[in-house]
């Protein structure tokens, strides 16, 4: 099947012929048509939408029709939606809902404690309301739709502030230069709540293709026998998920439905994106590699598999609709229809409006070559991606320094967050284990992600800053000179 898209159509009306599958669970097989779908958003709107001002909804967001609804019905319903991943640690879920005071809260479980909210019923799904007259919630600007956190896993308070237009160009413009049609069966490889992820799911919904939601990680035989059973056209993926399925040689074995493979979350190491190229070419897929920002709703530059073997190591050419170029101090700067209104850090910013007026700084040093792609070349903001995830290592740091009330330095890489703390001596009483567990727990990281360091002293400038430059530039000189003590989670 396919249809020609019309990128002046809204994804989340569902303008799409009622008996096309939209839906498929990927475990059972069950299927809902987009006039199915449309029915149950419809429905949940007459339920939710009661207080008749415009309100904050929390989703605990899982890969599950349930979720999908939701998410569709607050931005039919002209409501801001607060996306947060499922297994984001209680504590920190606990902070969000403090700090935003959120009307509604959704998810799959129905074990949460939110003592000043009471239960709604008959949605398919767990549901909580406030009592609005115990808990006052400032006003929301008109064009605020969706927020994201760029840090996922931290919890941290700071969101992107985006709107309906910022999802409805990254859509359009993702469906255009992927060329989707109706035909398209994506399988949810990412998270929901992840930009990456839901503009996957925003995508297709805009091109009338079925969707095949999975929560099983793409090194699960589940995983895969839902690819096969269910005919699945494309699958999406960060740097660690390549690294695993070329490792395990799945992409060889497995997928013989697949025609399309798009990667971002981070870069890819070149020898991988090369073996990507030539896997693609025995298969005859196509495999797009892509660059993108939380702040961009997902999207900015994408390099068209036509140029891949030419282009290794480049993040390509602006998406449809936006524009790239590198400043006098050697930013990369992104103008786009998708750029966010900008940041809320409380409640309070909700009422804000566009600060940005569609020109992101993006925070990465970059250049351009002669044919116009860009490639990065550094970084001006402390920013790891990990599994995709973008973690704010200041905010990884004052999580650990209240919980553990001891200096703490975050810094690394791409496939390692590294974590050194002061004490005055190592020994029985070392942190080391202590915050090694802390962080696997909160972030859902594995052991081989996370280094953590004992130090006498973290290094430091000379207006007595930490000196991140040293901690990254020469681990080992520092952990003989501050006498380490270094234990690979």
């Amino acid at each position: 099947m396919s249809s020609r898209l019309n990128p002046a159509a809204k994804f989340w009306l569902l303008a799409h012929p009622v008996h096309s599958p939209a839906v498929i669970d990927g475990q059972s097989g069950r299927t809902w048509t987009y006039g199915e779908l449309d029915r149950d958003v419809q429905q949940a709107m007459g339920r939710l939408c009661v207080s008749g001002t415009k309100a904050l909804w929390l989703l605990l967001a899982q890969n599950r029709y349930e979720c999908l609804v939701i998410h569709l019905a607050a931005l039919r319903s002209g409501n801001a939606l607060l996306l947060v991943d499922a297994t984001l640690d209680r504590q920190l879920l606990a902070g969000l809902i403090r700090t935003y005071r959120p009307e509604l809260v959704c998810a799959i479980q129905s074990d949460l404690e939110l003592p000043q909210y009471r239960p709604i019923e008959g949605l398919g799904l767990a549901a909580w309301q406030t009592d609005a007259a115990a808990t006052p919630g400032s006003a929301i600007h008109a064009s605020l739709a969706l927020l994201l956190n760029t840090s996922g896993s931290t919890g941290s308070p700071k969101l992107v502030r985006l709107t309906c237009e910022n999802l409805q160009a990254n859509a359009a413009a993702i469906a255009s230069y992927l060329k989707l049609t109706a035909g398209e069966r994506p399988i949810t490889a990412l998270p929901m709540a992840y930009s990456y992820g839901l503009s996957v799911i925003n995508s297709h919904l805009l091109a009338g293709a079925t969707l095949v939601l999975t929560e099983h990680g793409v090194l699960r035989r589940e995983f895969w026998d839902s690819v096969d059973r269910h005919a699945c056209s494309s699958l999406s993926g960060v740097p660690h998920s390549y690294q695993m399925l070329l490792q395990t040689g799945l992409l060889g074995k497995r997928g013989a439905s697949l025609r399309t493979l798009t990667q971002a979350g981070g870069r890819l190491d070149e020898r991988l994106v090369r073996q990507l190229h030539e896997l693609a070419l025995r298969r005859g897929l196509r495999v797009f590699v892509m660059y993108g920002q939380t702040e961009a709703t997902a999207r900015i530059a994408y390099v068209p598999f036509e140029q891949l073997g030419n282009k290794i190591g480049s993040i390509g050419v602006p998406v449809p609709g936006g524009s790239l170029r590198v400043d006098a101090d050697g930013e990369l700067i992104y103008t786009g229809p998708n750029v966010m209104m900008g940041y809320a850090d409380c409640r309070q910013d909700l009422a804000k409006g566009d600060e940005l007026g569609g020109v992101l700084h993006t925070g990465d040093l970059g250049r351009r070559d002669a044919d116009g792609y860009f490639q990065i070349t550094g970084r001006l903001r402390r920013f790891l991606k990990l599994f995709g995830k973008r973690f704010n290592l200041d905010e990884v740091e004052q999580i650990l320094q209240r919980r553990f009330e001891l200096p703490t330095a975050c810094f690394g890489r791409d496939d390692l967050l590294m974590v050194a703390v002061e004490v005055a001596a190592a020994g029985n009483d070392s942190p080391v284990e202590a915050i090694t567990a802390a962080l696997r727990k909160l972030f859902h990281l594995p052991r081989d992600a996370i280094q953590v360091r004992a130090v006498s002293a973290l290094p430091r400038t000379a207006n007595g800053k930490i000196d991140y430059r040293a901690l990254s530039a020469a681990p080992a000189a520092v952990a003989q000179n501050a006498r380490l003590e270094v234990q690979r989670a």
